[in-house]
């Protein structure tokens, strides 16, 4: 029997996949055999094929937080703290601004190079390590060497193991 959640074949040629077993829910108990399919991020498929380290990978993944926290304001602030004892959403909000500037002011020149990979293009999602290279005119090998040193530097910047 076919798999219904399995991704499309057009989809499974433009992302590698996580597979994981299907999980009950309120509206009813997990059937054996389901799986669940979830696209992995460009910084998970960095990661699993080799071109960045998880350290690199965990401050990019902070770098994005921050962002969409702080700029594109997309966490929903809900009724009092949002979970954080003393914290209010648009105090979150501001710390998570001023974190994702300082982080900014580290990359400096390497920005161009980290944020599209790490945070997407806006309106287009992922980007690719090849399609930034291509966008950028740019050798694949010294875009991928840019971002593991933008990584690496914002790493050392949330002192990440």
């Amino acid at each position: 029997m076919a798999d219904v959640n399995a991704p499309t074949p057009e989809r499974r040629r433009r992302s590698a996949f996580a597979v994981s077993p299907g999980v009950g829910t309120e509206a009813g108990p997990a059937r054996a055999g389901t799986r669940v399919y979830r696209a992995l991020s460009s910084l998970e498929r960095l990661v699993r094929n080799g071109t960045i380290d998880p350290r690199q990978a965990q401050a990019g993944e902070r770098y994005r937080d921050d962002y969409e926290l702080g700029v594109e304001g997309a966490r929903e602030p809900a009724s009092g703290s949002g979970g954080t004892t003393g914290w209010h959403f648009s105090q979150a909000q501001l710390a998570a601004l001023e974190r994702c500037r300082k982080a900014s002011a580290v990359l400096g020149p390497l920005e161009p190079y980290v944020a599209p990979v790490v945070l997407g293009w806006p309106g287009f999602g992922d980007v690719s390590i090849a399609q930034l290279a291509r966008t950028l005119s740019r050798n694949r090998q010294e875009v991928a060497g840019i971002l593991k040193l933008g990584l690496t530097a914002l790493a050392d910047h949330y002192g990440l193991d």
